[in-house]
């Protein structure tokens, strides 16, 4: 399957090899919804001549079974990537845009694996900024009007905050911030597992509608989030609600953006 979305977005995708510096990790919601991040963390790693390589042995990094409660099928998943970036001998091992996928491998991960792991934990958007930063990622300057929604898990509780905004600033973007911007921005109305449940639609329309005002008080004309669950949540709540503002992905707007 991965060879096949390289192949749909022109890109050279590593899969399973043997030994590599960084392994970025995938989001079910990425392969069901938008196998375009996929195809575009593939082609920052190969624009920034990296050693990289996804792991079929280890890759689920949103975790269902932490969302269930599931103990045992937590550290089950979490070891799994633990141990195949383990194998190749990663430095890296990065989190797609799931907030749940970063809170169990930067803050669980080492419990589960009873020790401190011997390599770092990222966050896409963390690893993004690093390279902006360093020279590793050249971009073009791609300005238009935005505001950005930080999910729960990434901001308040994961502290990747500045990352997204350095970001943005570095792609020329005007970022209009919302009222309760950063640590303090509104969940999306899906957070802790509630876009799964049903009975919670009065819930999540209450949370969208907030988030909604917000975003229209700042005039911007886009949304950016670097979450995949939020995504999928504020374009649902957006088709409930006749909104059609766009919402888009952090990682994506970098990668149609690199320089030659």
């Amino acid at each position: 399957m991965l060879h096949d979305i390289g192949a749909q977005h022109g890109v050279i995708m590593h899969v399973d090899e043997a030994k590599a510096d960084i392994v970025p990790t995938i989001s079910s919601i990425d392969l069901k919804t938008y196998p375009s991040s996929m195809a575009a963390i593939a082609k920052i790693l190969n624009h920034m001549g990296a050693s990289w390589t996804f792991r079929t042995d280890g890759f689920d990094a949103d975790n269902v079974a932490l969302t269930a409660g599931d103990r045992e099928g937590q550290h089950r998943i979490t070891l799994g990537i633990v141990n195949a970036a383990i194998a190749c001998g990663a430095k890296t091992v990065v989190m797609p845009e799931c907030g749940h996928a970063f809170t169990e491998m930067r803050w669980e991960a080492a419990n589960a694996f009873g020790r401190k792991l011997p390599f770092r934990i990222l966050q896409i958007t963390e690893l993004l900024a690093e390279g902006l930063s360093d020279g590793r990622i050249r971009v073009n300057p791609a300005p238009q009007n935005a505001t950005y929604h930080d999910a729960c898990q990434l901001s308040r509780r994961g502290g990747a905050t500045a990352a997204p905004r350095a970001i943005l600033k570095s792609l020329g973007v005007d970022l209009h911030e919302m009222e309760d911007a950063g640590e303090a921005n509104w969940c999306c109305g899906g957070g802790g597992g509630v876009a799964l449940i049903k009975r919670a639609q009065p819930l999540r329309d209450k949370a969208f509608a907030i988030k909604q005002r917000q975003v229209e008080a700042t005039g911007a004309e886009k949304v950016f989030t670097s979450c995949s669950g939020c995504r999928q949540t504020l374009e649902h709540g957006g088709k409930s609600a006749g909104w059609t503002k766009e919402v888009a992905s952090l990682l994506e707007l970098v990668a149609d953006n690199l320089k030659d």
